[in-house]
């Protein structure tokens, strides 16, 4: 579904990604993995145009999208959940579902929505409250729904176990197995709790300073002893 060719991209004059090439298969979990300052998210900047992209492509669904603006590529079946700032803290989860899917009529919202309260109770839970007042947890769940709200092609997640307790962690990531094995859809999952995200994925590369040193199914990432201990502090 999303293919990355040759990527040499970064901000300004700096340089951070190199020859980077990245496939994203239908319907499955590809995992991004690597210690911190990798790329990581520079990567997710570059398919969204937040980033400079020097040379190279970016194709989604066979069609170029390299250099498309933000507005655009969300237009195009691309979601976003950004690692922080992700929810308007100050309006209830209705009202961010809602704002969400600002674009869509107002049927579809609606049915959006439905799906969304279905897949998250908390969310139905807590529907009235203000976003603010959601654990670090909740926050996550709600914004990952909102991310659904659009009806995705590709959903991209950056680091969503940022700043959460290792067993929210753990349902933050058993949330995002369900997205694929329940809806159906395909995840491009960049974290920094590695062995977690390898363990729900299905295919993962290895990002160090830059460059794709391992790509391949995740279990073969997990379980190679060299790579797993030297950069993702995995121990047997």
């Amino acid at each position: 579904m999303l293919s990355i060719k040759n990527l040499y991209s970064g901000y300004g004059k700096l340089r951070v990604l190199y020859d980077v090439n990245v496939e994203v298969p239908k319907k499955e979990i590809t995992v991004i993995v690597g210690p911190n300052g990798a790329g990581k998210t520079t990567l997710l900047n570059s398919i969204l145009g937040f980033a400079d992209v020097f040379s190279g492509k970016i194709y989604l669904d066979g069609k170029e999208i390299t250099g498309t603006p933000a507005h655009r590529v969300a237009q195009l079946g691309i979601s976003f959940v950004p690692q922080l700032g992700n929810i308007f803290a100050n309006l209830t989860l209705k009202e961010n579902l809602i704002m969400a899917a600002y674009t869509l009529p107002k049927k579809e919202v609606d049915k959006r929505m439905e799906q969304v309260l279905e897949m998250f109770p908390v969310i139905k839970e807590f529907f009235y409250r203000k976003a603010g007042t959601l654990s670090g947890g909740e926050r996550r769940m709600l914004s990952i729904g909102m991310g659904l709200m659009r009806n995705p092609k590709i959903m991209l997640l950056d680091e969503p176990s940022t700043d959460l307790a290792p067993l929210i962690t753990k349902e933050v990531m058993r949330t995002v197995k369900k997205l694929r094995d329940e809806l159906g859809l395909t995840v491009l999952l960049v974290e920094q709790m590695a062995k977690l995200a390898l363990d729900i994925g299905d295919n993962a590369y290895l990002l160090v300073s830059g460059q794709i040193k391992f790509k391949g199914k995740a279990k073969e990432l997990l379980q190679h002893p060299e790579l797993s201990k030297l950069y993702l502090g995995i121990k047997e």
